[in-house]
């Protein structure tokens, strides 16, 4: 026993240097229980080249202010104030007009924007790019390292007045019906009093409410129009569809009161239909106090929306039918009253292109006309407001539908 205790003293030495510690080493908690600690593990630290940092994504280019049809008169300068967002830092502001012989287009013009929130750039159209009369343009904001470049739609600039007519009128508008284009204007965006053309709404009215077959019993109030030249008798039935002609004809204001009672009952409820008409034909600059026309402070309008309200009526057969004729007859239903009346458009002889149109004098209004006129297959609305007489009235009217015949076919 003596002789074994040595070589098993040598053996447990061995087997305790000899033997791993295991990686699994018991924990003693202060509180005395036991856990087992989960073995540690190495993760590697993350790195990404700078060649692998992601793209900052580039904000989406904003260009508002931009009108994409222009009208403007050739001798005057055409601009035009955008506003540009993302702005920060500046911004190129890129001009192009198109070539037609090389079907692309190329910059006239090029513009820095100030680094502000939102930039504004004042963007000027060169008169000598303008002599043709119609033109196509864009503008083209380019790119920056935090914003995406903007290409605009296609701009058409129309020029007008090729010529100056020397009007005695105050103001005038030629308005092409099928396009929408003005081919000539004189302070054509001008309030002004409307006279007798307000009518032409009145007759719009009228057509549309389905009534002109439709009868209306005259009161006192409406035969008692000032300028009323029907001479109607108060308790007389008439047709709504003789008052028609019987207003636009002769330009009697009793027939345009009579008119107002028959569609809508009142005069106040049927002036509120005229501005409601007015407002959903975008006549912005255009009020009416009345059905007829004379003057208030609340009846006005302007050459270009008169040429505008005119254009509309004349998609009706019934209005260009009326503006057409030069004499008419009619009965009244009760008592048997006989009445003609003529027209006072003085353009009816002059050519067979003018369809027809509208008088009206006041003596804030001065004399005005307001007409259709047709040439190589397009109708064009045409008006004069504030002639200072009668025969300057038709003077300017001959003169603009000359230019019509000269200018029409050159690209308006």
């Amino acid at each position: 026993m003596k002789k074994l205790l040595p070589i098993i003293l040598s053996l447990i030495i061995l087997i305790t240097f000899t033997c791993p510690v295991s990686a699994y080493a018991e924990e003693v908690p202060q509180n005395g229980e036991t856990t087992t600690a989960a073995p540690i593990e190495e993760t590697p630290e993350e790195t990404t080249l700078p060649s692998e940092q992601p793209e900052p994504q580039k904000q989406k280019t904003k260009v508002k202010g931009i009108v994409y049809a222009l009208n403007e008169s050739y001798e005057l300068p055409l601009t035009m104030t955008v506003k540009i967002t993302p702005s920060n830092p500046e911004r190129t502001v890129k001009l192009q007009r198109y070539i037609t012989s090389d079907k692309k287009f190329v910059t006239v013009k090029k513009y820095t924007s100030k680094a502000a929130k939102t930039a504004k750039v004042k963007i000027a159209f060169p008169k000598k790019y303008r002599k043709k009369t119609t033109g196509k343009w864009r503008i083209v904001v380019s790119s920056t390292k935090t914003a995406e470049k903007y290409v605009s739609k296609t701009i058409t600039v129309t020029t007008r007045n090729l010529k100056g007519l020397n009007l005695n009128s105050e103001t005038s508008c030629v308005y092409c019906i099928e396009t929408g284009k003005v081919l000539y204007g004189k302070q054509m965006y001008s309030h002004h009093k409307q006279a007798s053309t307000t009518k032409i709404m009145t007759s719009v009215l009228l057509i549309e409410s389905g009534k002109l077959d439709k009868n209306v019993k005259i009161s006192k109030a409406v035969a008692n129009t000032p300028y009323g030249n029907v001479y109607m008798k108060a308790g007389d039935v008439y047709r709504l569809s003789d008052m028609l002609y019987a207003m636009m004809l002769p330009s009697s204001n009793d027939c345009a009161a009579a008119i107002a009672a028959g569609v809508s009952k009142s005069q106040s409820k049927f002036v509120e239909l005229m501005n409601d008409k007015a407002d959903e034909l975008e006549l912005n600059d255009t009020e009416f106090d009345n059905p007829h026309g004379l003057d208030t402070k609340k009846n006005y309008s302007t050459s270009y929306d008169l040429a505008r309200l005119t254009a509309y009526a004349s998609q009706y057969d019934e209005f260009m039918k009326v503006i057409a004729t030069s004499e008419y007859s009619f009965y009244s239903v009760k008592y048997r009253q006989h009445k003609i009346v003529k027209s006072t458009d003085k353009l009816k002889t002059y050519s067979k292109r003018h369809l027809g149109g509208k008088t009206g004098f006041t003596s804030g209004a001065k004399y005005c006309f307001s007409s259709v006129y047709k040439y190589k297959g397009k109708h064009y609305a045409v008006n004069v407001l504030g002639a200072s007489t009668v025969d300057k009235r038709w003077e300017d009217m001959k003169k603009l539908y000359k230019y019509i015949d000269k200018y029409a076919n050159q690209k308006y």
